[in-house]
């Protein structure tokens, strides 16, 4: 948990740096900054669940996602959707990586030994809440991708994509506040238990 706010700072100056883009009619050129950022994402999201996994044989899952999302990224980049074009089947393949994650870190917590604590007062538990709603959006709204750029769906799959979007952001945004919230409180039950 260390990185994750170092990590937040990377978010919010590639949203900035995106958001320049298009406010200055670059258009279509800020790609690149989300194709490259969404790889260091889910290498980051994958290293976090590795982190926070129990169980030695999802630990080694989510660390040998990381050398085939690289990969399928690259492949990506070089064959497929190249550089001028957003990456949708890398942030299917990672979407589908983090879905499945959480639904491991959830699983693992219905085994017995872990049933006695309390899920909803564990900060990872929010992270994943958040993760998974986000990333189950996001497969849909990014699979439609292509459809709501077509010519007949351009200005209002525009406007259903930053919808969706935006409210997925929220989501996200929220869990990740309310974990942050309960590491602060669990650090100062800690500190008060000295």
């Amino acid at each position: 948990m260390v990185y994750f706010i170092p990590f937040l700072l990377l978010t919010v100056i590639v949203e900035f740096v995106g958001y320049l883009a298009v406010t200055y009619g670059i258009k279509n050129r800020n790609y690149w900054i989300y194709n490259i950022f969404n790889l260091i994402e889910f290498l980051f999201y994958a290293y976090l669940f590795a982190s926070n996994f129990q169980l030695k044989f999802l630990r080694l899952l989510a660390y040998a996602s990381m050398p085939v999302l690289i990969l399928f990224s690259s492949l990506n980049y070089i064959y497929i959707q190249g550089s001028e074009n957003f990456h949708t089947y890398t942030l299917l393949l990672g979407s589908f990586f983090m879905v499945f994650f959480c639904c491991c870190f959830f699983y693992e917590w219905v085994l017995p030994e872990q049933i006695t604590q309390n899920l909803i007062r564990q900060p990872f538990f929010w992270i994943c809440v958040g993760l998974l709603l986000f990333y189950l959006g996001s497969v849909i709204i990014n699979a439609l991708f292509e459809y709501l750029r077509s010519s007949d769906m351009i200005q209002e799959g525009k406007r259903i994509y930053v919808f969706i979007n935006r409210s997925l952001n929220i989501i996200l945004y929220t869990s990740f506040s309310i974990s942050f919230l309960i590491c602060r409180k669990n650090r100062k039950e800690s500190l008060s238990q000295l």
